[in-house]
């Protein structure tokens, strides 16, 4: 999930967003090996098209699917082919976790705590992938250990508005007063993420997680890009998942509280746009 705010960071945040011309992205994507550390690498693609994005992710055998226009969240295991829906608003609780690497506390009541500044550019420059970038790094509340850093290029022909709207699509499309800090401290930025590196530091050695853009091409994308495939059936989404596993945990309140079964899983309808 970090991938859907660091990646939906630095490839996908959406009222009023003004239509923009679609475009398409790869990017590389390194992630440790849970067990031995090793770092793994596969390609992240994502689709954007007005106020719809969908993102996959090979390594983590997930695809997501945001529709603002819709105001839903769709989520895709290829795998197992299932798919899972939840309101935008209710996606919004998986989405928020995502902001701890960036240095910003998620508050109960729905609203953020932004620090200011939450970019420090340190004056390094480097080329990557054959674009001109500096660096900034994310100051705040991180946890402890964990440093976030972000390499911006004004080689890609995307502005920081443009990332805006991407990080509030991501974020399916919140509306409190504290995201427009959030986002008017992205404005500050020139030019667009093309790298970002979270380094996490263990009593193991530094687990370090990254995410490089490699390809950029502007186009039109189709409707049916963004559209549940055929043959996939519809299943529980994760938060009500959890929901359901933490219920159990906890066991049933008094005599003749009902027994604990399994989700049910429902055929999707025979058209890709459900």
């Amino acid at each position: 999930m970090r991938s859907l705010v660091l990646g939906l960071v630095v490839s996908a945040c959406f009222v009023g967003v003004a239509a923009h011309a679609g475009y398409y992205m790869e990017q590389e994507a390194v992630l440790p090996n849970p067990v031995t550390f090793q770092p793994i690498t596969s390609t992240v693609r994502s689709w954007h098209e007005g106020r719809k994005f969908k993102r996959e992710n090979p390594m983590r055998n997930e695809v997501v699917i945001i529709d603002l226009d819709k105001r839903e969240v769709t989520g895709l295991n290829p795998t197992n082919r299932t798919y899972w829906r939840l309101p935008a608003e209710r996606y919004r609780q998986l989405a928020m976790v995502s902001l701890v690497v960036m240095g910003v506390t998620p508050r109960p009541d729905g609203s953020i705590e932004v620090p200011d500044p939450l970019f420090v550019p340190t004056g390094a420059r480097a080329k990557i992938e054959g674009r001109d970038a500096y660096q900034v790094k994310v100051q705040g509340k991180l946890p402890p250990g964990v440093e976030t850093e972000l390499w911006m290029s004004e080689d890609v022909p995307l502005s920081t508005e443009s990332l805006v709207n991407e990080l509030r699509m991501a974020l399916g499309d919140p509306q409190h007063p504290s995201f427009q800090q959030f986002f008017a401290q992205w404005r500050e930025l020139k030019g667009y993420p093309i790298q970002n590196v979270t380094t996490v530091n263990t009593a193991k050695g530094r687990i370090v997680t990254s995410e490089t853009l490699l390809k950029f091409l502007e186009k039109k994308i189709p409707a049916s890009e963004f559209d549940v495939p055929k043959g996939y059936t519809l299943t529980e989404d994760p938060i009500t998942q959890m929901e359901r596993m933490a219920a159990q945990q906890a066991g049933p309140a008094g005599i003749g509280a009902p027994l604990k079964s399994r989700a049910s899983v429902v055929p999707a309808p025979d058209s890709r746009a459900p």
